[in-house]
């Protein structure tokens, strides 16, 4: 993630590098296949996702209710992959929403090399995916961890979607660089810019012991969304999702964005834990 630490020294180290050095730091994408059994207890059905530039991405699906319109599309963080967001998204099904896992490019065995440009593009036709699963009435939420949120926010940006919820997501990937070197990353990831253009219900997490993700990107991104927004600190949360405690966060804003309940969301919040709206 784009952060400061010891991303950022990764960052330091690769200055004098090329654009394609500097996004094998971006993105960590490691393009082995995967073994998604060992990462779930349900198997999800394979659907691959064919992208508008010609590449077979592989992803999964859980149906819903038969009558359910919600489809949530998770989005996966850096260095990670499918079976890892499988595993998060897991936490999401058994409620009536259908669930797709989304993937990228150059990440756990699919093809292509990762950039900005290309997972808004991946991101994009999961969408397309997820009308083609649910129907054309179908109400898309787009749910991503760290650059998972990136991505579902910039997505979110051309599409129309119901909602976008983001957990642990950064604010800037280039302001977040140290030493100036945000002019020099081959893809900027200005999700501040991104969450301006949203035109749907926002939805944010942040942990409050987040190691990579501070609280000023956290309060910046969420300033930038429009209302109705709302930003759910969880006390003692680190920077990988707990998903037994965000599901029923996740599932709570599905519902209230359906049923435009905003400004009462969520109707249960775990204690401890602090909301924000706007």
């Amino acid at each position: 993630m784009p952060m400061r630490g010891p991303i950022a020294l990764s960052f330091a180290l690769a200055l004098s590098a090329c654009s394609a050095q500097l996004r094998e730091q971006i993105y960590k994408a490691d393009a082995a296949p995967v073994e998604l059994a060992r990462y779930v207890r349900t198997m999800p059905g394979e659907e691959v996702v064919r992208t508008d530039d010609g590449l077979d991405l592989t992803g999964y699906y859980w149906p819903g209710a038969a009558d359910d319109r919600d489809v949530i599309i998770f989005f996966h963080g850096r260095g990670s992959n499918q079976a890892v967001g499988a595993r998060y998204a897991e936490y999401l099904t058994g409620k009536g929403d259908h669930v797709l896992v989304a993937s990228y490019r150059g990440f756990g065995g699919n093809p292509g090399k990762p950039s900005e440009a290309g997972l808004i593009a991946d991101g994009r036709a999961f969408v397309a995916k997820a009308r083609d699963l649910a129907g054309p009435n179908a109400q898309i939420f787009l749910v991503g961890h760290s650059l998972g949120g990136a991505v579902a926010l910039h997505v979110a940006a051309h599409e129309h979607v119901a909602g976008v919820i983001t957990l642990s997501t950064f604010d800037s990937f280039a302001a977040s660089a140290p030493g100036g070197m945000g002019a020099l990353l081959p893809d900027k990831w200005d999700n501040v810019a991104a969450a301006k253009k949203l035109r749907a219900p926002f939805v944010m997490t942040y942990g409050t012991a987040d190691e990579r993700v501070d609280r000023d990107q956290a309060d910046a991104l969420f300033r930038a969304a429009p209302s109705p927004s709302a930003l759910v600190t969880v006390p003692g949360a680190g920077h990988n999702p707990q998903m037994d405690r965000l599901a029923p966060l996740i599932t709570q804003a599905v519902a209230a964005i359906d049923a435009d309940a905003m400004a009462s969301y969520p109707d249960m919040l775990p204690e401890g834990m602090a909301v924000t709206r706007k």
